[in-house]
């Protein structure tokens, strides 16, 4: 199994519009952030968030083909670039010349949301889902809720199992998001929890009771000072070392620390954490993500 990190930057992006700090006048590629984002290109090609850059984080990665899509919550830096999934939805945008291409059969694209943040989508985007004439220009999209798999009934699509993971952004419900791929009897999975300040008890016991591999854990992880709505890098260092993935990976994250500061926090911080400092010295990591990281489970 694949990810992308297409996007590690938290809703302003990085560089932030008009600013002149140190982090987004830098010319180091690490320190440049698009809107949190991810790309599983194998076993199934799922994209996790499509935020304002999803166009260009699509032609970054290559993305020819979208066997669903993941939606952690409906603020406008995960969701605004929803109207670009026209092409992915309808394959006759791809050539209009072409007389055999046509609309994907169905209800259209496989779009997983909990049901609060599908209201705010059907609220935001009601062009979409308003029958309009042919040639309205906006993709098919088929919003299902993704309250109904759980760890015993798992979302199954292309050999992965996708378990969605319940926390808090403040008072917005999120869903976190578990992938797994079984190999040899054994199941390997990375976690993508991003956007939240609360996680609860039972999410965590999810996470540790059906990952069996847990590779990876991508982490909200805003910044250095504590935040009303999002964890910061102490908090993401806690849930790590709860958690015991091979590999932690911060997102999400603002201008106020560049790549090389993050990582020197970490290192800094790492003695404060056992099982953490104890999977580094084994061969593991706990690092900041960047765009175009590309991690395997």
């Amino acid at each position: 199994m694949k990810m992308i990190i297409m996007g590690s930057g938290t809703s302003h992006g990085v560089p932030v519009i008009g600013c002149s700090c140190k982090v987004c006048k830098s010319c180091e590629p690490h320190d440049k952030r698009y809107r949190a984002s991810a790309f599983v290109e194998s076993p199934a090609n799922i994209v996790i968030d499509t935020g304002p850059e999803f166009r260009l984080q699509a032609l970054r990665a290559g993305i020819e083909n979208i066997d669903a899509v993941l939606i952690t919550h409906a603020h406008a830096d995960h969701i605004f670039g929803l109207d670009d999934l026209r092409i992915f939805s309808h394959t006759k945008a791809k050539d209009d010349f072409n007389p055999n291409n046509h609309e994907t059969e169905g209800e259209g694209l496989p779009i997983y949301v909990n049901q609060v943040n599908n209201e705010i989508i059907h609220e935001t985007f009601g062009y979409i889902f308003t029958p309009t004439k042919e040639g309205g220009g906006k993709p098919k999209l088929n919003l299902i809720n993704n309250e109904q798999f759980s760890p015993s009934s798992p979302l199954k699509i292309k050999g992965m199992e996708i378990v969605p993971v319940p926390i808090q952004h403040g008072s917005l419900p999120v869903s976190g998001y578990l992938l797994s791929e079984i190999r040899n009897g054994e199941k390997y999975t990375i976690a993508y929890l991003t956007d939240m300040n609360q996680i609860e008890d039972s999410s965590v016991d999810i996470i540790k009771s059906c990952s069996g591999h847990l590779e990876h854990l991508v982490v909200d992880a805003l910044r250095d000072r504590p935040h009303s709505t999002h964890f910061c890098f102490d908090q993401a260092l806690e849930l790590g070392e709860r958690l015991g993935a091979r590999h932690t990976w911060f997102t999400h994250m603002t201008h106020n620390f560049s790549h090389k500061e993050i990582h020197e926090y970490i290192q800094q911080k790492l003695h404060l954490y056992p099982n953490l400092e104890k999977i580094v010295a084994a061969g593991g990591s706990v690092e900041p993500a960047y765009d175009q990281l590309e991690i395997e489970a």
